[in-house]
This record gives C-alpha cells, structure tokens and sequence, in this order.
C-alpha cells in the first residue's frame, strides 16, 4: 500500500537545505534528490502536494513545481494525473552528503533547540584512568565482543533494578549503546509487520522513529497532565501486540505519572496481556526530589514488562551505556539481533559506567539543581520575549514542551532559514499532530537561546 509523505516530516527531512549563493529553487531540487538517492524518500511514497510544501518552506509554488519537474526528468519522481506525485527512486549511486544532509553534523553557525542533550560531568574524565588499568588487567586478553554486556555492569545494573522494587538477575538485563539502541533493538525485534503499538501522544520521537522503520501499526492515546489517558487506553489496549510509555518522566511533555494511574495502567496491560515498554530513560532528571522517578516496576507484571534506562542523560550523551530489563527470553532474543548489528558496545564504556554508578545519586543532585536553574532562566526568557507562548512546569527533564499558539512547522522552516533548528511538534506524534508546538531545550551552550529567542519572536511576529 502506498503511503502519503506527511508535508512535516518532508521540511525536517530537508533541514537546512538553503545553500549559500545557490539559486533557492537549484537548492530544493539538490536536497529532494539527496533524500531520495539516500531513501530517506523511499520508491512508491507520495510527495507532499506542491502548494502544501511551499506553504511550510516559505517558498513560491513556482519553486517546487520546477523542483518536481526537474526531479522527473531525472528519473527520480513521477506524476500521475489525478493521483498526485510519487518517487520512482535513485538516480544512480547516492551522493557525498551535502546541504541537507551535512547539517546532520551540525553547522557551527546554527543553534540548535531541537535536542534536549546536556553537557556532561568531569565524573567521566576522572574514571578513565581507573578505566584504563582494569581494561589492562582483566579485559585486553579476551575478544571484547559481548553482545549482551559485561557480565559485571549486567550484575550492577540488576542490583539497581533490585534496589527500586524489581527483583532481577543478571540474565535479566542487557547492556546497550544508549537507551535509542535499546528502543530500536525492542522494535525491530517485536514491533513487526503485522503487530499494534500503542504510544502516548505525544511521544519520544526516536521511538516512534524505530516504529515505524520496524514495520507495524502504530497508534497514539493521548498524553494527559497525570499519563497516557486511562479511559482511552482501556478501549485501544484490546488489540495492541505493545504498549510503549514513559511513565516515570515522559519525553517531550515532562509528566510524571502519578501511582494511583500508573497502578490502573499496569492493571489495564496486564488483563489483556499486553507487553510494556516502559522508557525510564529520563527518570534521573527530577527537578523537586533527589531520588529517581518511579515508573512501574513495582506493578506490572514482570514477565509482561520491559524497562529501558540509560546514564547518558545522568552522566553524559557521549557515554553509551543503556540497559533494558526484561524476560530472560526476550532479552535473549535482543542480544541474538545486536550481536547481528555491532557484536556488543565499547568495554571502556562499560567499565566507566561501573565506576560512574557508585557516583548517581550525588551526580543526580547536581543535575537536579542545574536544571532547576536553567530552567528559571529559560521561563524569565519565554515571559519577556515570547510572552504569547504557553507551556506547563514540566516534573523534570531536559526540556519544556511549548504551545507556540502558530503553525510551528512553518516557525521551524522560518527559523532555520535564520541558523536556528527547531522541531514542531508533529515530529512527537505518530499521526503528524501537536502543530502548534515545539520543545524547547532548557539549556544552551554559552547562553545562546536568548538570543534564538528574540530572532524566533521576530519571525513569529
């Protein structure tokens, strides 16, 4: 079945496609073929309308006109009359990454808003020397391939889990490269063709990413200030294979879901016998208490439930060291797929986070009042600058989840034309909504989003 290219999803694609002292339509027609040559565009998948993706670029429809006509005469794009245009497929061999795709990278001359990363802790560079002798002495003999992680931070990181009321063993858990990884390994692995998810709406767009790469339905029940909606859930769980929520922090609102609806939620999953996805990946992140977020490791049924987690969000994004929790059969079956992907994640990585964990709960803190900080910061910005726009105190996390009350897939395309990348909103919802939002990060490198800001207001003024 052919599907329609979502008009959003199209613009974020193209990214910051304008080239310098290049005609603006050259500059269209080059980024469309980078995304088709890199199928990132696949065959058979409808463009978006030509007035609806002028509309978002801030461009003539002249403009993309030319582009598709250019695009077909090189075999990369065909219209059907009635029916719309389509992409026939690459020209030949894809090119040198170039204008869309090297900002990827990310230009020195953007700020980028759309990534709620934080700077990392001197903890990190502290531990290598220690790091560094334990790899002499006890790991340089052996092949360094463990797809399922090392045996001893496997054993740490159930300790953990036991620790928060989830009695597991080491069998239980694997070690990922971050908590993406564990996401995607989960999709790939149980999220098929044939298979229902259900998400909350919004959600985590890595995961809802590594859905829909995997192939099957998926389905969002919206997002409430307590946690995906209850009264919803009970009518959609029925016929759903997964259930992936975030309920000790949720990635972009920032809610914590209260006991009394995470109890109900695992009560919900477990009648139907839905597996859950529970990501705690930004469980360490509370802005008013010291310890981690709970999510529903004390209430649903554990041979149902897998939980995902991370340090990078703790201790620093270049350290990629996540975990899911789970049945021992499924956590074999995803360490069976990663060792097809990359034979098992860095032993110095892993060593460090062995050092790393003693360290959490004081690190936790200093996060905790770090973030708590910039985000005074930020919300005396929005007030002075943006005054229009509205948000909610998020629970915690790296990010605030803001009502622009505009069209911010047109914002971010204006914005970027400026140096300053945005996400809207419809790149959190697997059915394109939430258009007039973006998540906003709390913290920027050398106090940078005050100034993104007044640009930002002038562009929505």
């Amino acid at each position: 079945m052919r599907t329609n290219a979502d008009t959003e999803r199209v613009a974020r694609l193209l990214g910051a496609w304008r080239r310098s002292g290049a005609p603006v339509g050259v500059a269209l027609r080059d980024a469309l073929a980078e995304l088709i040559d890199g199928s990132y565009l696949p065959t058979g998948r409808r463009m978006p309308g030509q007035r609806d993706l002028a509309a978002v670029l801030g461009v003539a429809r002249g403009t993309v006109v030319r582009a598709y006509t250019e695009l077909a005469a090189s075999g990369r794009l065909a219209s059907r009359r009635g029916s719309g245009t389509y992409v026939r497929g690459a020209a030949g061999p894809a090119r040198p990454a170039e204008g869309r795709l090297s900002s990827f990278g990310g230009g020195r001359d953007v700020v980028d808003l759309s990534s709620g990363a934080l700077p990392g802790s001197e903890l990190v560079g502290r531990v290598m020397q220690q790091v560094g002798r334990q790899l002499r002495a006890h790991h340089l003999q052996g092949t360094g391939y463990h797809p399922a992680g090392l045996a001893e931070l496997r054993a740490a990181l159930a300790a953990r889990c036991t620790e928060r009321g989830l009695p597991t063993r080491a069998d239980q858990v694997m070690v990922t490269a971050g908590s993406q990884q564990a996401v995607w390994l989960i999709a790939t692995a149980l999220a098929g063709p044939g298979t229902s998810t259900l998400v909350e709406e919004p959600s985590y767009r890595g995961a809802l990413e590594a859905l829909a790469a995997a192939g099957g339905r998926v389905r969002g029940v919206p997002c409430t200030p307590a946690g995906i909606d209850l009264d919803l859930l009970q009518a959609a769980v029925a016929d759903a294979d997964l259930l992936y929520v975030q309920t000790a922090l949720h990635n972009p609102t920032g809610v914590h879901t209260p006991q009394p609806q995470r109890r109900q939620l695992a009560e919900t999953a477990a009648r139907h016998g839905t597996l859950v996805i529970d990501d705690q990946s930004q469980a360490d992140l509370a802005w008013f208490r010291s310890e981690p977020l709970p999510g529903l490791e004390r209430m649903a049924d554990p041979d149902r439930l897998l939980i995902v987690g991370t340090l990078s969000k703790l201790f620093w994004g270049g350290l990629r060291v996540g975990w899911v929790r789970g049945p021992r059969e499924i956590v074999g079956r995803l360490a069976e797929l990663r060792g097809s992907v990359d034979l098992g994640g860095p032993v110095t990585d892993q060593l460090a986070a062995l050092h790393l964990l003693p360290h959490a709960d004081r690190q936790r803190e200093l996060r905790r009042a770090f973030l708590l900080r910039q985000f005074e910061d930020t919300r005396e910005i929005l007030r002075t600058v943006l005054p229009g726009w509205r948000w909610d105190t998020p629970a915690g996390g790296s990010g605030i989840w803001t009502d622009t009350g505009r069209d911010a897939v047109v914002l971010a395309q204006r914005a970027l034309a400026r140096g300053i990348r945005l996400t809207a909103g419809p790149a959190f919802s697997p059915h394109g909504g939430h258009r007039t939002f973006v998540r906003l990060p709390v913290w920027q490198p050398q106090g940078r989003f005050a100034g993104a800001a007044r640009v930002i207001a002038d562009l929505a003024g």
